[in-house]
């Protein structure tokens, strides 16, 4: 009766669960979307960022900002928990990863070190091809001074022979022939089994949504941001640069 003396009819509507929303500062909001069109950070990564910065603001509300600015997809087979354990070389040049990827009309190949994730090389070509293969790995060579122990790739035909000879055994790609004259051994993923060279999988992916959000961007251009300016969260939020030369 007391509430009814008060409030009238509003007394009996339901009360909005939850606590009110908090006010936003609007620099630290301009702040957070800046952020996010130049880095393509998530919340987790922003909020660290500004964590480092002196900000307190939380995850939460980093994550509500991008969303009321429409910077968000939807995920609607979000991940679960993972069933396999990520695995790393303990040193950088330990092992390289490759593999190609086709867009826009282009096929790209790259060259990615285990441990810290660092670009080696990356080339765009009309073909995939073992030739152009071969040549983005003396690219990465000689840029870095360094040779590989081991490459790992898939069973694509541009690194593995899939074919036999004429006594039954395993013919050898002129790839692999490479390897063996320079000393590298060279691992095969399980076919079907993407998780294996995912460290390239999942570069690809960053590359081409970094290029459909930016195509003005070279590849070598993105290449360099994502090497120098793109922190990594399996990196302790270290750029794949800064891990490369902690890890040699």
């Amino acid at each position: 009766m007391r509430k009814h003396k008060q409030e009238g009819e509003k007394a009996y509507l339901a009360k909005k669960a939850g606590r009110p929303k908090m006010q936003i500062n609007p620099s630290f909001r301009k702040k957070i979307v800046e952020i996010r069109k130049s880095d393509d950070y998530g919340s987790e990564k922003i909020h660290f960022v500004m964590k480092e910065d002196g900000f307190t603001v939380s995850q939460h509300i980093i994550q509500r900002i991008l969303d009321e600015h429409g910077l968000t997809e939807p995920c609607e087979k979000r991940r679960g928990q993972r069933k396999y354990v990520r695995y790393q070389w303990p040193i950088s040049n330990y092992m390289w990863h490759c593999d190609w990827s086709f867009y826009d009309g282009k096929w790209i190949m790259a060259f990615i070190d285990d441990r810290s994730r660092k670009i080696m090389a990356a080339g765009i070509f009309d073909n995939a091809t073992t030739e152009n293969s071969i040549f983005v790995l003396y690219q990465a060579m000689l840029v870095h001074g360094v040779c590989p122990v081991i490459i790992l790739s898939d069973k694509g035909s541009q690194f593995y022979a899939n074919i036999k000879t004429k006594d039954g055994k395993r013919a050898i790609s002129s790839f692999e022939e490479q390897l063996t004259n320079l000393g590298i051994d060279l691992w095969t993923s399980r076919r079907n089994h993407p998780q294996t060279n995912g460290k390239m999988e999942k570069w690809f992916d960053t590359l081409k949504k970094r290029w459909k959000k930016h195509p003005e961007k070279s590849l070598q251009d993105i290449v360099q941001w994502y090497n120098k300016r793109r922190i990594h969260h399996a990196l302790e939020y270290q750029t794949p640069a800064k891990a490369y030369l902690e890890n040699l």
